[in-house]
């Protein structure tokens, strides 16, 4: 055989061992039936594969153990469980009524109404205010104790408690009418009263008062003004006048403010003849005074 024809068995035995692979090939894809890949499908049964209801309970108990820090009235995940609470909404603030108005006393008994004497500190303007009555601006008297009233306004509430004006200040005794009592005439010396009167601001220091308002006897109208802490030496203690005295009116003339009273007390200097009507322990008195 020559190299030629060596060459050409060769080459055909190669090409027909190709040509076979390839049918084989062929034929074997054929015949296999079609392989079709599908997602992998969790078995929720399967045991050890917790549920969506574990996993609710299991973060029910997580909240329920105090081991976060939750927002107050959330006490589930569910909304709509029954004891899934939303967060409480913020209080009503109260009536701000310190500093707007100020109480000057209160009338407590057993047979009358209790009242309050009810300041307001933008025009002085002061009234006496029974239960459900109102306070221009503010709302409704709804309770009065003798420390405080409270004032209501929709669904706010505001508490005005008793303007302390000293030691002695507190709840505005109520009186029943009584017979006036007379006292001795007391002599003054002139001089002496000239010189206390002298200087007004000094007066102004020398006691406090707070109005007292008769609801028995003169339909809550201001009857007068009590006087406390009345300091020793000065020109009320030279007159006589004791702790809680109530000034009702002098030669005549009503105390209807302070500074009427101040007032009055200053023109007794120029008098002959004073006379002073006043309330004491629930017990109306005149006391006569001779200037000289």
């Amino acid at each position: 055989m020559t190299l030629r024809n060596g060459l050409l068995v060769g080459t055909l035995t190669i090409a027909s061992w190709l040509i076979a692979h390839s049918m084989n090939a062929y034929m074997a894809d054929a015949l296999l039936p079609e392989m079709v890949v599908e997602p992998a499908v969790h078995d929720s049964s399967s045991p050890g594969s917790p549920s969506s209801d574990d996993a609710m309970q299991l973060a029910q108990s997580i909240l329920a153990s105090g081991l976060f820090v939750l927002p107050p009235g959330v006490l589930s995940l569910d909304p709509s469980a029954p004891n899934a609470q939303k967060a409480a909404p913020p209080p009503t603030p109260p009536l701000e009524l310190v500093g707007k108005l100020k109480l000057l006393g209160t009338a407590i008994g057993n047979q009358i109404r209790p009242s309050a004497a009810i300041e307001n500190l933008s025009d002085h303007t002061q009234q006496l205010y029974s239960l459900e009555e109102e306070v221009e601006g503010f709302g409704h008297v709804t309770l009065i104790t003798r420390e405080g009233v409270t004032i209501t306004q929709g669904n706010r509430n505001g508490y005005l408690p008793l303007d302390q004006m000293g030691e002695n200040a507190g709840t505005t005794p109520v009186a029943p009418p009584v017979t006036k009592r007379a006292t001795a005439q007391t002599i003054i010396d002139r001089r002496q009263l000239k010189q206390n009167l002298a200087d007004v601001s000094k007066l102004l220091t020398e006691a406090r008062a707070m109005p007292y308002y008769n609801v028995v006897g003169n339909n809550g109208a201001l009857d007068g003004w009590m006087l406390t802490q009345i300091k020793p030496k000065s020109i009320l203690d030279q007159l006589g006048i004791q702790d809680r005295d109530i000034m009702m009116r002098i030669n005549g003339t009503s105390v209807t403010d302070p500074n009427t009273l101040l007032r009055l007390l200053q023109e007794i200097q120029y008098e002959q003849k004073v006379k002073v009507d006043l309330l004491r322990n629930g017990e109306k008195q005149t006391l006569a005074y001779e200037i000289r």
